[in-house]
């Protein structure tokens, strides 16, 4: 890893020094307005600057030039006590430095190869180094008069080695990063110089206030990243997962399992690539949010933008649990209107908790760099930008990674089916503190309301097993003695008993269903209460 500094407002206070010249020049005579005056036009041009220190443009500032400027307004004093007075200045630099500077130095000298990119008058700045002290940490020192910075940086760059930068100036950031792609850049704003009130650019990926912040920074870069992928089975979670372990990342899936939707349907993709899965119940949570969604239904009774946070709230807990480093999720930007529109996602992710630290390997070129990408940890050349409902560039995909089992992009979520829809629907306005097991009983059957009572009819022997298994203490069961036929179930959801005419009418219906037993007349029923 190499780590680039810039000097002036990174490492060095030249507001400082720049005010112990003047108070040091104010003692030979020479006012602020004199100093200042010739200080700007040392540099050869006349230019507005918040501390006079400050450079833009090819101007650079001379100290010999400031000195023939003093003489000519003050003849009297003569340049050798200019000069004497300046190097005394200078040799008292390293009170200049920031305080936590040397120390960062010290202890990441050990760490990395450290390297100094500085700006302005080669003589002054080669003086401003070695005068404080600070020039043996570095493997080399670089001064240039190109205040893009961009030239030089290419002494030192290669594309296969993580490259850190760290600048006070947003534009040279900028158009470093505009032709270094895998170069993090970091801007460090100590609130100086001419450039600290300037916003920073989408250029910069992280912005700092001090070495502290930048030492939190360099250590997460360092590190072997994990990452907790939200893993359904379906071909693009399984596509996700392939180009997260294909860059050498620890990746775990994490599948989910409530009421309306099994995660245990992603076990044998998960086996097939070879990730580790875990599947998490969070049944009661959903439940939660389907009777009531801060963001609405699809065509059915599918909250899928709530059910989306809620799936990212619980990996965010799992991520910090278990310390995983960022979550990636299989979305594709437009393959789904309702929940991956780009401010879907955005507001799913900022909801979610998760803001910077989600990634989207499929679409992730067509959004926002995320932390792992500005942090080297994933690198962005290598994933992907899709769009849209085609499958083309998924299949193909599959093709690539030997991909050969993969379930339809259906789904397996019943809340969007329009039919299991209706029956919610009702279920809801009809009880609203519905359980686990009244959404149970909706999965079988065929229904009928009669107010605030449901008769359940089974339709195959194997949902009358199902219907038995969910009887609750207050239910009805009724069945045919004499004849084959359905299991029918009453189930209660007011205060007042069940009537007979209720109970007639599902006897009927339980008769009615059975092929054998719709036209005869000797039916014998078998009541069952407990």
């Amino acid at each position: 890893m190499k780590i680039i500094f810039d000097f002036d407002h990174t490492l060095f206070s030249t507001k400082k020094l720049y005010e112990a010249l003047k108070e040091s020049f104010r003692k030979l005579g020479i006012d602020e307005k004199l100093f200042q005056e010739s200080f700007q036009k040392s540099k050869g041009k006349e230019r507005d600057y918040n501390e006079g220190v400050d450079i833009s443009g090819k101007a650079c500032y001379k100290p010999k030039r400031q000195f023939k400027l003093i003489i000519k307004q003050k003849p009297e004093i003569k340049e050798r006590d200019l000069a004497k007075t300046f190097k005394r200045v200078l040799r008292n630099l390293p009170q200049f430095l920031y305080k936590d500077t040397s120390p960062f130095l010290k202890k990441w000298q050990k760490k990395a190869d450290l390297y100094l990119l500085s700006y302005g008058e080669e003589n002054f700045q080669e003086l401003k180094i070695k005068n404080s002290g600070i020039q043996k940490y570095f493997k080399k020192v670089i001064i240039t008069r190109d205040i893009e910075k961009s030239k030089p940086f290419q002494k030192i760059f290669k594309n296969s080695e993580k490259i850190i930068f760290i600048e006070d100036n947003p534009q040279a950031l900028s158009n470093v990063k505009q032709k270094f792609k895998n170069v993090i850049t970091i801007r460090i704003n100590r609130k100086e110089g001419k450039y600290w009130q300037i916003p920073d650019n989408e250029k910069i990926d992280f912005s700092i206030k001090n070495l502290k912040e930048l030492s939190e920074i360099l250590k997460k870069v360092q590190k072997k990243p994990k990452c907790l992928i939200l893993f359904s089975g379906g071909l693009d979670s399984i596509l996700a997962a392939k180009i997260l372990m294909e860059q050498k990342i620890k990746t775990k899936g994490i599948a989910f399992k409530s009421f309306f939707f099994d995660g245990s349907a992603s076990k044998k993709p998960a086996k097939a690539i070879h990730l580790s899965l875990k599947v998490v119940d969070f049944s009661k949570e959903h439940l939660k949010i389907v009777k009531n969604p801060k963001y609405g239904y699809g065509k059915a009774m599918n909250p899928c933008i709530d059910c989306h946070i809620l799936m990212l709230k619980t990996a965010k807990k799992i991520m910090k649990k278990e310390k995983f480093d960022f979550v990636a999720t299989g979305d594709v930007l437009g393959e789904r209107p309702m929940s991956q529109n780009k401010k879907a996602l955005e507001l799913i992710e900022n909801e979610a908790g998760l803001e910077g630290y989600l990634l989207r390997p499929l679409s992730a070129k067509l959004l926002e760099p995320t932390v792992p990408e500005k942090l080297g940890w994933v690198e962005r050349e290598k994933l992907l930008d899709i769009f849209g409902r085609s499958r083309k560039k998924q299949i193909g995909l599959a093709k690539k990674y030997k991909i050969k089992e993969y379930p339809s992009p259906a789904g397996g979520c019943l809340l969007t089916d329009l039919e299991f829809g209706k029956r919610l629907k009702k279920l809801l306005k009809v009880f609203p503190n519905c359980g686990g097991n009244d959404i149970e009983l909706l999965k079988y059957g065929r229904h009928f309301w009669e107010d605030k009572i449901k008769i359940v009819v089974g339709r195959s022997e194997k949902e009358n097993k199902e219907i038995k298994k969910l009887k609750r203490k207050q239910d009805i069961l009724i069945e045919m003695k004499n004849y084959p036929g359905p299991l029918t179930l009453v189930r209660n959801y007011r205060k007042t008993k069940i009537s007979q005419k209720i109970i007639e009418k599902a006897k009927k219906l339980t008769q009615y269903y059975s092929i054998k037993a719709r036209k005869e007349k000797d039916i014998e029923f078998k009541i069952n209460v407990n």
